[in-house]
């Protein structure tokens, strides 16, 4: 299984609930449900997938990137890590972006020698 790390905003969505769902209709995920689990901040996440792409949306309470609220957790399962940051790359560019969410892919998000790539 590789994972790709994005945090993400969204002006004036209102929350946690809000921002997955208008991701979700941005980026043509069908299936998001909402899930309970204490390991998440405010006791919840949101999941969907789409095309073999699992994504796992929360509320990050990361200070260091304040500015982008929302953790959004790709995974898939793949050989190649890079051929998932590339269909990753692709939905944020051309869906994501155009849909007025700003966006940055962390790299070893959380430990030693984190990169933020900012899209």
């Amino acid at each position: 299984m590789q994972y790709v790390n994005l945090l993400g905003a969204l002006e004036h969505c209102g929350g946690l609930r809000p921002f997955a769902k208008m991701f979700f209709d941005a980026v043509g995920i069908k299936d998001g449900v909402e899930r309970e689990s204490s390991n998440y901040v405010d006791g919840y996440y949101l999941k969907g997938s789409l095309d073999g792409l699992s994504f796992t949306v929360s509320l990050t309470d990361d200070d260091a990137h304040e500015d982008l609220p929302y953790w959004v957790q790709v995974a898939a399962d793949m050989a190649e890590p890079d051929l998932l940051i590339a269909a990753v790359e692709k939905i944020v560019r051309q869906l994501a972006l155009p849909a007025g969410f700003g966006f940055a892919r962390v790299v070893n998000y959380g430990k030693r020698g984190e990169q933020r790539i900012d899209y």
